[in-house]
């Protein structure tokens, strides 16, 4: 079991709810709450806001990068990709790389910096990456 698999499985225990349940609350096919748990995936950042709010806990806890559960930053409502892209660059500017340094060390091409950059959104996985390399959160990341 990854973090995240570990997580949910803690939180839906807490609140004593099966799959079944809250995939019905959050409105999603159980088949993609159970294909967390079986195909070892995480889900898209967009649903992982909707679950990190339906349980009221941080991105960083439900996704295993914090064992702090309480809120620290508000995420955005809106944009999100836009906001991910300022705080991506802002993290960048601060610790003084060029936008090439950073897709080689994350080993990934400069396209994705400019997919990123038009609004495209980066998978959960690169968040966390992100998150891990610049020692911060995916909050931190994804906040106002």
């Amino acid at each position: 079991m990854n973090d995240f698999q570990e997580r949910l499985q803690e939180l839906l225990s807490e609140n004593n709810l099966s799959r079944l349940q809250f995939a019905r609350k959050i409105n999603m096919a159980p088949s993609t709450i159970n294909g967390y748990f079986n195909d070892n995936y995480y889900p898209q950042i967009e649903l992982a806001i909707k679950m990190a709010r339906f349980f009221n806990c941080s991105l960083d806890f439900l996704l295993g990068l914090s064992d702090e559960m309480k809120i620290k930053f508000k995420l955005a409502d809106k944009d999100i990709a836009k906001v991910f892209f300022k705080n991506f660059n802002l993290l960048i500017k601060e610790n003084k790389l060029s936008i090439a340094e950073v897709m080689r060390e994350f080993k990934m091409s400069e396209q994705n910096y400019y997919r990123w950059r038009d609004g495209q959104f980066p998978k959960t996985i690169n968040l966390i990456f992100i998150a891990n390399h610049f020692e911060t959160g995916i909050d931190f990341l994804l906040r106002e």
